[in-house]
């Protein structure tokens, strides 16, 4: 029989027929119905034209046809399966792997990548957003973006972007609170604080304020989201004033989703970094970490 006429179909249905000796059984593997297998079955048979199983009470008994026929699929189909496992593997390892925190990835890295892909032979971009610092082994990642301050123990690091505040809100709620004159009078609305991990509550707002000359209080008040994304969020939703850094909100502003409430930018103590392995020498990620670091 030659190959384009293989009745690849038939074939699977016989060899899961034959694994659970019932037509059921197959079906179920297969997710089709009882009687899709069963009309394979009679069509492989028939274009073969010998029987391959024998019909009884108990299920299906395969004949000597059958039996012959059985172990060259079952190698077949193993083979297929582990020859397709392998290449995805192999995709999969030609993939690079980076994590950055959610606010960054959604403001910033995603709205950028098709950029990246409209670069020659650009490999796949496997994004991990992620608030905790992933594991470069147990978890896979090649490139990390975090915003911090250097050393990272065991980790090389290169600059890739400061980082500056601004106060933002929504243009209904600056409307109400117009007009501004200090920037301590920012201290009489609702406040949003986006401080993650162990910076403590407002500790941006006392940046920003601070580099405005404005001594901080012991205790500033509001709603925390630990997150900058959902902050940002609830400021475009009028709930009150947040902290944005100005490198990542350009899409907001540009859509009118937010306003700067208070024209005075201040350069945060922190930075963003790219860190990865001191061992890292990836052809494909150091590509990718160029791209970054032009983008």
């Amino acid at each position: 029989m030659h190959r384009r006429n293989l009745p690849f179909s038939a074939l699977r249905a016989f060899e899961a027929a034959a694994r659970h000796n019932s037509v059921s059984g197959a079906a179920k593997e297969l997710s089709v119905t009882h009687s899709a297998v069963s009309h394979q079955l009679k069509q492989l048979e028939a274009k073969l034209g010998i029987p391959l199983f024998i019909r009884t009470n108990r299920g299906l008994r395969m004949t000597h046809q059958g039996e012959t026929l059985l172990p060259v699929l079952l190698e077949s189909f193993d083979r297929i399966a582990i020859t397709l496992d392998e290449l995805r593997m192999q995709d999969q390892d030609q993939a690079i792997h980076i994590t950055c925190t959610p606010s960054f990835a959604s403001k910033w890295l995603v709205p950028r990548l098709n950029d990246w892909y409209t670069q020659l032979d650009a490999n796949r971009v496997h994004l991990h957003p992620s608030l905790s610092f992933l594991d470069f082994k147990s978890d896979n990642i090649d490139i990390a973006i975090r915003c911090g301050t250097p050393p990272w123990k065991n980790l090389h690091h290169e600059i890739f972007m400061p980082i500056h505040l601004v106060p933002v809100c929504s243009p209904g709620y600056l409307q109400r609170i117009q007009p501004l004159k200090q920037a301590e009078e920012l201290l009489k609305y609702d406040l949003i604080h986006a401080d993650v991990g162990d910076h403590d509550l407002g500790e941006e707002w006392c940046d920003w304020l601070s580099g405005c000359g404005v001594v901080c209080p012991n205790n500033i008040d509001g709603l925390s989201f630990h997150d900058p994304a959902l902050a940002m969020q609830a400021a475009a939703d009028g709930m009150g004033l947040a902290i944005g850094y100005r490198e990542l909100i350009d899409n907001d502003l540009n859509s009118g989703r937010l306003v700067i409430a208070f024209d005075r930018v201040i350069k945060h103590q922190y930075s963003y970094y790219l860190v990865y392995p001191l061992d890292q020498n990836n052809a494909s990620v150091n590509v990718f970490k160029d791209w970054l670091l032009n983008s």
